[in-house]
């Protein structure tokens, strides 16, 4: 699996960063490859998201499953679909103000071809990095 990790720090109190996160209604504001997001089950481990989007051109509907849920600190999900990956988001307060960000994908692209894979490697790691500096911005105008 090939690790991606984004740390930012956001002037936004750690309950601003933990509600933009957890809201699959804001997700096609801050991640890039996802155009809707439907959520099934109550918050906490167990939760079921359908996301709809593309990556690399090609259209996706892809079930993410809410594997970590510690309020307001932790959070993640995985999936198989299109190819095994996970995320985990770690929030820690510096202050009453301010919060670091750090994020980490992991994602299992080996059953695409060799370029496919190198491809898939460099948008992930661009579309993520995207991600976290469109977080980190919508928390800093919520907050």
């Amino acid at each position: 699996m090939e690790r991606f990790e984004q740390r930012r720090l956001a002037r936004a109190p750690i309950e601003c960063c933990w509600e933009v996160l957890i809201d699959p209604d804001r997700a096609p504001e801050w991640v890039p490859f996802v155009s809707d997001a439907d959520v099934d089950g109550p918050p906490g481990v167990g939760r079921k998201l359908t996301v709809t989007g593309s990556l690399l051109g090609v259209s996706m509907d892809t079930s993410q499953t809410v594997d970590v849920w510690e309020e307001p600190h932790h959070y993640g999900w995985c999936t198989d679909r299109p190819f095994p990956t996970r995320l985990r988001v770690s929030l820690e307060p510096v202050d009453e103000r301010n919060t670091h960000i750090t994020a980490a994908i992991e994602a299992d692209v080996g059953p695409l071809a060799a370029i496919g894979a190198r491809l898939a490697n460099r948008t992930i790691r661009k579309q993520f990095a995207r991600s976290a500096d469109r977080l980190v911005a919508l928390t800093e105008e919520l907050a």
